[in-house]
């Protein structure tokens, strides 16, 4: 049944975003309807530039069947991934579309010496999840989805007061020198955070890598936000969340990172600094209107973290 389907790499200069963007919308609108759609400028702009972290990317279109299959190769300690995500139109279902998209990519995953493919927008319970049973994929761990939705908060809930011997210090885009090597040993408190039976393995961090990862998302124009809490009498960083808002999507905000090192934890500094996170972004950005982040299923505390903060649950 896909005979007449031609797959082709897909070449950005060729301008063929409005395509896929149709294609893409559609697929959400099926799989995650209660979510804003992506805006075209903000496709163009990620395909063009791939956001930090993620690795280089390549794509391939499918036409006559309306599908897409976007790898991204990622890198250092997850260098072994190849990160897919095929799309096909609801239209097109069950055509042996999605099949045929997964073959034509293999060689480049193996050229690229990815021995596992992983795919993370799965949602459970969609035509997506059946495919990916059918075509061998077995699932490894759940995500969740959460937005805070700023129109519908009670901002009262962000009145979390810092706790006793703990301070409060925010920056955008660099971390101040007095803190960095204790930030930097900071991120590595989310390896604690369990992966389930993924391949994926959280970055390594050092100052030196922090440092660099500020610097590739200032080259991506992305407003990095981080609010940390700080130990008084050591004068370390003990929690951290980070926010990225990008600049084509100014009404959306994108929750990263949220960890508090294991000898600071009962103290409600995550929460706090959540809280502090929300007022000082929306504070200075008011037209922000979604706040969107994704946890481990398993991580309860951290959801309920998320909830307390008046976060709205979408599906997994």
């Amino acid at each position: 049944m896909t005979t007449d389907l031609v797959i082709e790499r897909f070449d950005p200069a060729a301008a063929g975003f409005a395509r896929c963007h149709d294609l893409l919308v559609a697929s959400q609108l099926a799989d995650r309807p209660g979510e804003p759609p992506l805006p075209l400028a903000e496709l163009a702009g990620r395909w063009t530039r791939p956001l930090p972290g993620m690795g280089t990317a390549a794509r391939w279109l499918g036409f006559r069947g309306d599908a897409l299959v976007e790898v991204h190769f990622l890198e250092a300690e997850n260098s072994g991934i190849g990160l897919t995500h095929i799309v096909v139109h609801p239209a097109a279902r069950r055509a042996g579309i999605g099949g045929a998209m997964l073959r034509a990519v293999l060689p480049a995953l193996r050229e690229r010496g990815r021995r596992v493919i992983e795919g993370w927008q799965v949602v459970a319970g969609t035509a997506g999840e059946r495919w990916a049973a059918a075509m061998g994929f077995r699932p490894v761990r759940t995500i969740v989805r959460q937005a805070l939705v700023t129109a519908e908060t009670d901002r009262s809930r962000w009145d979390v007061p810092v706790g006793a011997g703990y301070r409060l210090l925010r920056w955008m885009g660099a971390a101040p020198d007095a803190v960095l090597d204790s930030y930097a040993a900071l991120r590595g408190a989310i390896h604690d955070a369990p992966l389930g039976q993924s391949d994926y393995r959280w970055p390594e961090w050092t100052s030196a890598r922090v440092r660099a990862t500020e610097a590739e998302a200032r080259a991506q124009g992305l407003e990095q936000r981080i609010v940390a809490a700080v130990h008084e009498r050591t004068g370390e960083a003990a929690a951290f969340t980070e926010v990225c808002v990008h600049p084509r999507r100014p009404d959306w905000a994108y929750q990263r990172d949220t960890a508090v090192a294991a000898a600071h934890r009962g103290r409600g500094l995550g929460r706090c600094v959540k809280a502090h996170m929300a007022r000082w972004l929306l504070g200075e950005r008011p037209a922000i209107a979604w706040i969107s982040t994704t946890t481990g299923a398993e991580n309860a505390h951290m959801i309920r973290v998320n909830r307390e903060s008046a976060s709205r649950r979408c599906r997994r």
